[in-house]
């Protein structure tokens, strides 16, 4: 594993895998599904930010209260 890639906020995450009582196998399974949920939601929030400011170059000057 890659320290590398950890963030900050999250090597406390990091740090509990890491310590629990499971095989290596399992740790490095519990590590991937982590990684693979966290470009999840960074994904959708990215997606969220691009639709919101699509979204407003279609309001009208009028329609803006």
């Amino acid at each position: 594993m890659r320290k590398a890639n950890e963030r900050v906020l999250d090597s406390v995450i990091y740090a509990r895998i890491r310590a629990a009582r499971i095989s290596e196998v399992d740790r490095q399974i519990a590590i991937n599904a982590y990684r693979n949920a966290e470009h999840l939601v960074d994904l959708l929030a990215w997606v969220k930010t691009r639709v919101a400011a699509f979204g407003y170059s279609f309001l009208k000057p009028s329609l803006k209260h």
